[in-house]
């Protein structure tokens, strides 16, 4: 770390957070006020509790019971007070309200700060070819070893059964690293009675598309997604809701299809294109192959295939890697490394989508709540509604200023500001001042 004193970068942070609250999430409060309120117990206000549950994941503290731990200490509840102007609750009090709070309330409110990002036009210069580009995967969110009706299982060949639960994500992604929630769909066995057939990705995705084409319906959307993705019913829907989509194509799946592949390849062997570049001890070779119109079944399909050889100057080890995409956009010479690129912008939603909620502070695979799943998907539409908020507070220029000048990581600046609301007094004249004046926050 260089040598300089921090003053106080946490005070810089929760005053970043405030401004991206007031700035992009004008209205969250007053929504959670308006959810639905069935507590037999009402000290605290409905927005006050569910606030606490999102506000958990935003001082990114993993567990109910370590923020109860910060709820212990009179300057942190004070400061807290100060900034959401709202009193913090003992957590047993979200967890009261989210075993009773029908989850989809909680993704309503998701949605329409997205939409509100959407109308400002925030994101828009990350579009591609006027396209949001939404990336679709699962995720793990936590293992069991006792009995869950609801939980998907798997069984070994010792015959001891394993309980876990899945979600299906669509998070809009761009190359600057944002993953932002947009909607969730569980891959859950809820519902189901003496099934024969677990719920699967598949089968989720059907009913997450449906949920996306509700809360978005007129948003332009490239979806892009692994291998898992192409088949029919996957075409059939993009090709229904105006979706264009970029999706991995495996060797192996799809044979018709890549039989077709394999004979234009021949037909057409000029459809190519080659982009080098040259870094400090690095020459980047991009070779592109790509073909059109492909006919599977009732759909016409256009390919592109890269090649990228990695050589170090010094040592002559050359890297290869190979990427192989489908889509329904126009390929040609001048759009193949674009639709390429895109295409791997799926990666955004495991690195800093899935791992940074696993393993940066927000504990994903945490069980909040042991035995109801109405209070998981409640805790997780707060996770995701958290980690938004964090986001964009985090790709502000003040924070990324903050961490160049200072050469800390996020995780530290994060433990800065839990330092900071624990030992010294908010300064309410300056909170103040921040709502009365005009502000803008530029993203890197």
């Amino acid at each position: 770390m260089k040598e300089h004193v921090l003053k106080s970068p946490g005070k810089s942070v929760i005053y970043q957070i405030y401004k991206t609250l007031n700035h992009f999430a004008p209205n969250l409060t007053t929504q959670l006020g308006e959810i639905t309120d069935n507590r037999q117990r009402k000290e605290y206000r409905i927005d006050e509790v569910a606030m606490a549950g999102i506000n958990m994941f935003i001082f990114k503290q993993g567990s109910r019971n370590a923020f109860n731990n910060a709820r212990k200490d009179p300057v942190f509840v004070q400061n807290y007070e100060k900034v959401f102007n709202m009193r913090l609750p003992h957590m047993d009090t979200p967890d009261e309200l989210f075993r009773q709070l029908n989850a989809e309330e909680l993704e309503l409110l998701k949605a329409e700060t997205i939409r509100g990002l959407i109308r400002k036009r925030v994101l828009e210069k990350y579009r591609y070819k006027g396209y949001y580009i939404v990336a679709i995967d699962g995720t793990g969110q936590g293992n069991y070893n006792e009995s869950c009706r609801d939980c998907l299982r798997k069984t070994s060949k010792n015959g001891v059964t394993t309980y876990f639960r899945n979600v299906l994500e669509a998070k809009l992604v761009t190359p600057t690293g944002l993953s932002l929630s947009i909607a969730s769909e569980w891959i859950s066995n809820e519902s189901k009675e003496n099934f024969e057939k677990q719920d699967c990705e598949r089968e989720a995705f059907k009913r997450l598309a449906k949920k996306l084409k509700k809360l978005y319906p007129r948003l332009p959307m490239v979806i892009v997604a692994d291998g898992l993705y192409p088949w029919e019913g996957f075409f059939n829907i993009c090709n229904a809701n105006n979706w264009k989509y970029i999706v991995v194509l495996k060797d192996g799946n799809l044979k018709s299809l890549q039989e077709e592949i394999n004979l234009e390849k021949i037909i057409t062997p000029n459809q190519k294109r080659q982009i080098i570049r040259a870094e400090k001890l690095k020459r980047i070779t991009y070779d592109y192959h790509y073909l059109t119109d492909l006919p599977y079944r009732k759909h016409s399909i256009n390919y592109v295939e890269l090649e990228e050889t990695t050589k170090h100057i010094k040592t002559a080890e050359l890297k290869v890697q190979r990427f192989v995409h489908i889509t329904n956009f126009e390929v040609n010479a001048e759009s193949c490394d674009r639709i390429s690129y895109t295409g791997r912008l799926r990666q955004k939603i495991e690195n800093e989508g899935f791992n940074t909620q696993k393993n940066q502070g927000y504990a994903l695979e945490h069980k909040f709540s042991r035995v109801d799943f109405n209070a998981i998907k409640n805790y997780y539409q707060c996770l995701q509604i958290a980690h938004i908020i964090n986001q964009l507070t985090e790709k502000s220029q003040e924070i990324k200023s903050l961490l160049r000048t200072y050469d800390i990581t996020i995780k530290y600046l994060w433990q800065r500001l839990m330092s900071f609301l624990l030992e010294i007094d908010v300064n309410i004249e300056e909170i103040e001042n921040i709502t009365h004046k005009r502000f803008q926050i530029r993203l890197e």
